[in-house]
């Protein structure tokens, strides 16, 4: 059985829940939000601590420091980001859905 079968996400280790981001770095993309509908439009502009190349933070210990609006999501609610993609992980299990991707 695997660790995010048996564990809410909130009992993980650091590495259990780093290992269950699949890297989509939607994350990282400024989103404009229509304050009318509360639709989420995702940009092309992304983070500049992002690299383009593996879709991660170039200084990820330090991305809260440098970019405050960055937000953590070790941190919140996970019904609060309705813009994470269906397939992240992080909103699976909070949704009580099994992750399907696994670790990498």
């Amino acid at each position: 059985m695997n660790f995010w079968e048996t564990k809410k996400l909130s009992e993980m280790t650091p590495k259990e829940w780093e290992s269950l981001c699949d890297g989509c770095a939607k994350c990282c993309l400024n989103k404009l939000e229509d304050e009318e509908t509360e639709e989420i439009f995702f940009t092309s502009v992304v983070c500049d601590l992002i690299d383009l190349e593996s879709c991660r933070c170039t200084k990820y210990q330090e991305r809260t420091v440098l970019v405050p609006e960055c937000i953590d999501l070790t941190q919140h609610d996970f019904s609060e980001y309705t813009w994470l993609p269906d397939t992240c992980a992080y909103k699976l299990l909070s949704a009580g859905k099994n992750c399907l991707h696994g670790t990498h």
